[in-house]
C-alpha cells in the first residue's frame, strides 16, 4: 500500500522542503510583473505563508481524507519533486495545443537554428500526430503534459477530474515515446476562469506526485480572437522580453496557428541578439509560475 510508505514519507518529505522554501518565491515570477516588481513581489509573498500552510495541511491528512491520492498508483514521476535551479539570461520556448502538422514546421526551424524547445501535447488518436510526438522527443526537445482532452469545464470540475484528464495523456506520452514526461502545463495557465476554486489542490497533488507545473512571462498573444501576424507575434515576444533575465514564451502549435510557425525563425535570431540562451525546459529548473491570488 502507497499511505505509509517508504514513499510516501518520501514524497512528503520533499513536498515540506518545496512549500517551505521553494514555493514562497517560485510564484513571484508571472508575465504581469517586471525585474524590478519581481523583487518587491518575492518579499511581498512572504506575508502569505499562511496561505501556503494549506497546502502543507493537506500532506497531514490521510487517503481516507483525500482519495484522489490513491487514483492511478503508476501516475508519478520517475523522482520526486527538486525543481530548484535557475539560470539566468535563458528564454525557453513552449508550444501548447499540438502536435499538428505545424509542430512539424517549428521542429524544422528549431534543428536548422540549433535550439532546443518545450512543447505541452494534448491526446491524440491518429499515426501521423503520435509519430509527432516521437519526432518531438527524437530530435532532443522536451515533452510535457498539456492534458488529454483540453475541456475545461471537464477537467476542471474536481481534482479527481483533472487526474482522469491528465493521466491518459501521461500514459499516451510514455507508450508512444518511451519518455516518461515530468512538466506539465494547466490548460489556460495554473489559475484561470475555470478552477479558482481547486487551483492549489491540483498543483499541491501534481506536485506530491513529483511533477512540475509551467506557465509562462511571455506570452506570443497568438491564442486571442483577433487573427495576428506572424510580425506581431515576433514583436510581443521581443517587447516582453526585453524585461526579463529568465522568461517561457507561450505559444501554440496547433493546426490553425500557421502564423505562429511562420514567426519562430524571427523570434529565434532576435531573442539570440539579444544576448539569451535559448533552451528546453527540464525537470530539475525551478518553474516560471503565476502568483497565487489573495
Amino acid at each position: 500500500m502507497y499511505f505509509g510508505s517508504v514513499r510516501f514519507f518520501k514524497n512528503l518529505i520533499l513536498i515540506a522542503v518545496v512549500i517551505l522554501i521553494a514555493v514562497p518565491t517560485a510564484f513571484s515570477f508571472s508575465f504581469y510583473f517586471d525585474i524590478k516588481e519581481q523583487k518587491a513581489t518575492i518579499a511581498s509573498l512572504q506575508e502569505q505563508l499562511a496561505e501556503r500552510e494549506k497546502l502543507a495541511e493537506m500532506f497531514t491528512k490521510n487517503e481516507e481524507d483525500l482519495p484522489y491520492q490513491s487514483l492511478y498508483p503508476d501516475f508519478y514521476a520517475p523522482e520526486g519533486y527538486h525543481a530548484s535551479l535557475i539560470k539566468d539570461d535563458v528564454i525557453y520556448l513552449t508550444f501548447d495545443d499540438g502536435p499538428s502538422a505545424n509542430t512539424d514546421r517549428i521542429l524544422d526551424v528549431l534543428k536548422q537554428e540549433e535550439v532546443k524547445a518545450t512543447f505541452f501535447v494534448t491526446g491524440r488518436t491518429n499515426t501521423t500526430d503520435l509519430e509527432r510526438m516521437k519526432r518531438i522527443v527524437a530530435e532532443g526537445h522536451t515533452i510535457g503534459m498539456h492534458s488529454y482532452s483540453h475541456n475545461y469545464t471537464k477537467i476542471y470540475s474536481s481534482v479527481e477530474a483533472f487526474l482522469d484528464d491528465m493521466y491518459p495523456i501521461f500514459m499516451q506520452i510514455k507508450e508512444t515515446t518511451g519518455e516518461t514526461p515530468v512538466i506539465f502545463r494547466f490548460p489556460g495557465g495554473s489559475i484561470n476562469a475555470y478552477n479558482g476554486d481547486i487551483y492549489q489542490e491540483i498543483i499541491a497533488e501534481m506536485m506530491r506526485r513529483g511533477f512540475v507545473p509551467w506557465d509562462w512571462n511571455i506570452s506570443a498573444q497568438d491564442a486571442t480572437a483577433k487573427k495576428v501576424t506572424s510580425a506581431q507575434i515576433t514583436a510581443n515576444v521581443t517587447a516582453r522580453a526585453a524585461k526579463v533575465n529568465r522568461g517561457v514564451v507561450l505559444m501554440h502549435d496547433s493546426a490553425a496557428k500557421t502564423a505562429t510557425a511562420s514567426a519562430v525563425k524571427n523570434i529565434i535570431r532576435e531573442l539570440k541578439n539579444k544576448g539569451f540562451t535559448l533552451d528546453k525546459i527540464t525537470p530539475e529548473l525551478k518553474p516560471i509560475v503565476f502568483p497565487y491570488k489573495d
